[in-house]
């Protein structure tokens, strides 16, 4: 039985501190403009993103980090990009 309830204790540390996506540099962020930014400084800016994906036809890519079960915060940025490779548009949220 205590060997069950010391198992248990650690399953519930472990889950606590999970994260999920990845770090990446916040300071970047105000760097951003809309047609001007590109991809590739964006890559050299954030590294590669933790998601690719499409958007009404234009390239998405989204970083984030969310820590989970300790409430001590998360960040994601969203970027939509035009068909030259320049941003679009991004969203930027952390807490």
């Amino acid at each position: 039985m205590r060997s069950k309830f010391c198992y248990l204790f650690l399953m519930l540390f472990l889950c606590g501190c999970a994260v999920m996506g990845r770090d990446f540099p916040t300071t970047p962020v105000k760097d951003i403009q809309p047609n001007v930014t590109t991809k590739v400084d964006i890559f050299k800016f954030f590294g590669e993103p933790v998601e690719k994906g499409l958007d009404t036809g234009n390239e998405t890519w989204t970083y984030y980090q969310y820590i989970l079960g300790t409430g001590l915060g998360q960040k994601r940025l969203h970027i939509v990009f035009n068909k030259d490779g320049t941003v679009r548009s991004y969203s930027f949220s952390s807490n």
